[in-house]
């Protein structure tokens, strides 16, 4: 006596759904290094003195200041003009000493002679001097007290620092 067996089509699916899941395991982690060495991403990352620009930096402010205020109820159209107040500032690694007059920082230096440098931990963006924005609704009053909080709140800078005028 012969018994047909019949497998069910949900248990073919769920094995052919495993192995389409291992083949893409297998395959990713296979692939999914090619894009390049730790190395290499670390020196795309590196930032030198000469990619920092200013102005670059103010201009991205700006735009993240237009969108910011762009969304405000009644401010209308917005534009922005940041003043910033001397360039990039490099931070080094310091040693603090306590003494008897209190506490002495040391830049840390590596190297000898006149091969001898500090270590450079990041650079600092530039100070914001001021902005200016000018958006259709800044003639009202509530619209202005809030692109002026929001602004002063998103950059840490002091209110006195921020001007809206209607446009």
């Amino acid at each position: 006596m012969s018994e047909n067996v019949k497998t069910s089509p949900l248990r073919d699916k769920k094995w052919l759904l495993w192995l389409l899941t291992a083949a893409l395991g297998v395959g990713l982690l296979l692939f999914g290094g090619l894009s390049g060495t730790d190395q290499e991403k670390a020196e795309e990352k590196t930032v030198s003195p000469a990619t920092l620009d200013p102005e670059t930096y103010a201009r991205s402010v700006e735009r993240q200041i237009e969108d910011l205020c762009g969304r405000v109820q009644g401010a209308g159209e917005v534009h922005a003009v940041v003043t910033l107040k001397g360039g990039y500032r490099a931070v080094y690694a310091t040693d603090s000493q306590s003494s008897s007059g209190g506490y002495k920082n040391n830049t840390v230096l590596i190297g000898s002679g006149s091969a001898e440098q500090g270590i450079l931990i990041c650079y600092e963006n530039p100070e914001i001097a001021g902005i200016g924005i000018v958006c259709s609704g800044g003639g009202r009053e509530e619209v202005k007290a809030q692109i002026i909080a929001l602004v002063s709140a998103s950059f840490s800078l002091g209110s006195n620092k921020i001007y809206v005028a209607s446009g």
